[in-house]
């Protein structure tokens, strides 16, 4: 007896790629449409271009001594 396949495997392993692909480019454009992030994401650029910005490990020892972790 034959199968009658509708798609193959790696036509499967391909959908699964692209609704990944398509669930970011949504989440882009939802991002992209907020103005509140994309104004937030503009001042991080200027901090980092003004030199506003610390390093990861001492931003954390700066927690860890104001006891706010």
């Amino acid at each position: 007896m034959t199968e009658n396949v509708l798609i193959s495997d790696e036509d499967r392993v391909l959908l699964v790629k692209v609704s990944g692909l398509l669930e970011e480019l949504v989440e882009t454009f939802n991002i992209l449409e907020d103005k509140e992030t994309m104004a937030r994401l503009k001042e991080a650029e200027e901090d980092i271009k003004a030199g506003r910005v610390r390093d990861y490990n001492d931003f954390l020892k700066e927690l860890k001594e104001t006891g706010e972790i």
